[in-house]
């Protein structure tokens, strides 16, 4: 149950010392040494439908071409080979989910 915060505290006694090890792991001055920033996580399923183009926005694959589409004219089916541009409000949203 405790082990968790005991073994970081073992291993931080070995590094700084008893007192400053109990200050780092409990959170005091000397933790800016030991914390860093939390990574940013890539939306995967983001990552796998839209695609960053060079001037900030994103493009996709048009929906509807996976079956039933016998009933749909010709121009409709050829019309949908095209990608799609993301809106700006998804643009926004897209920002935050592909980080990288």
């Amino acid at each position: 149950m405790f082990g968790g915060i005991f073994s970081t505290l073992s291993v931080a006694t070995r590094q700084l010392g008893v007192g400053m090890a109990t200050r780092a792991v409990f959170g005091g001055p000397q933790t800016q040494a030991l914390r860093s920033m939390s990574k940013l996580k890539t939306h995967k399923g983001a990552s796998k439908r839209w695609k960053a183009l060079a001037n900030g926005l994103y493009k996709r694959r048009q929906t509807g071409l996976r079956h039933l589409n016998r009933k749909l004219p010709s121009k409709i089916r050829r019309s949908k080979h095209a990608p799609v541009l993301c809106t700006k409000g998804q643009q926004r949203h897209l920002d935050r989910l592909l980080p990288y």
